[in-house]
């Protein structure tokens, strides 16, 4: 009962705290795959597998179907979105017969048949491509021989990207439609023939700098934390 106590006066003072802060502040986020977390991020397909070894967060394609494209995602959800002006560092990231990236998305209501879609665009560590709800075809070329980078940094800020590769810049454009992004997932992409075990993906490491943590989304982290503690 005490311990309860406790951590209700230690949440009043920091919430005061953090209401004096501001409305917002920025942090950076940071995960080296040490174990798996529902928590931080969540499988979105049905069509790979997505485990966490040895320091890595590792995918493999394993398609429902044959002569089939494959688009899955693992969605980021530690905080959730909308986002803008951050900047997302991978390390030590490959892939092997499919491609393998970033996905930064954005929500539409079709006017047409007013029904929400997502758009996509899809920086791969060898190429980058454009999607509208899912359906994108990867074709064969490659804009970049790179399969495996030793880092990759992706920054967005209000419609600007920039794709930065090993040091090298790669890609700076501007979509004045994509004010802000609502979702930022990692994506395995690929088109299955004969062969559906086919297609595998790896990063040692994922940093996101820049996001936007309102004191509410402060206090329930902490919130969450104090609880885990009061609860052993």
């Amino acid at each position: 009962m005490k311990s309860i106590a406790y951590t209700l006066k230690a949440l009043i003072t920091i919430y005061i705290f953090l209401l004096w802060q501001g409305d917002a502040g920025a942090v950076l986020w940071e995960d080296h795959f040490e174990k798996a977390s529902k928590d931080d991020w969540q499988h979105v397909g049905n069509d790979s597998v997505w485990t966490v070894e040895d320091g890595f967060l590792r995918a493999e394609i394993r398609a429902q179907e044959q002569w089939s494209t494959v688009f899955e995602r693992y969605q980021f959800i530690a905080y959730p979105g909308p986002y803008d002006d951050f900047t997302i560092t991978l390390k030590t990231v490959g892939v092997t017969q499919a491609r393998f990236g970033i996905a930064l998305a954005k929500h539409f209501r079709n006017p047409v048949t007013e029904i929400e879609e997502d758009g996509y665009y899809l920086f791969f560590t060898n190429d980058m491509q454009a999607s509208r709800n899912g359906s994108v075809f990867i074709g064969p070329g490659q804009r970049w021989n790179t399969d495996e980078l030793q880092q990759m940094e992706l920054h967005f800020n209000s419609g600007r990207f920039q794709l930065h590769a090993d040091g090298e810049s790669r890609l700076d454009f501007r979509d004045a439609n994509f004010t802000h992004i609502d979702t930022i997932a990692f994506v395995l992409a690929g088109f299955v023939t004969e062969d559906v075990n086919i297609g595998r993906a790896w990063v040692d490491t994922f940093t996101i700098d820049g996001l936007a943590v309102s004191p509410r989304r402060k206090l329930a982290t902490i919130w969450s934390r104090l609880k885990k503690g009061a609860d052993r």
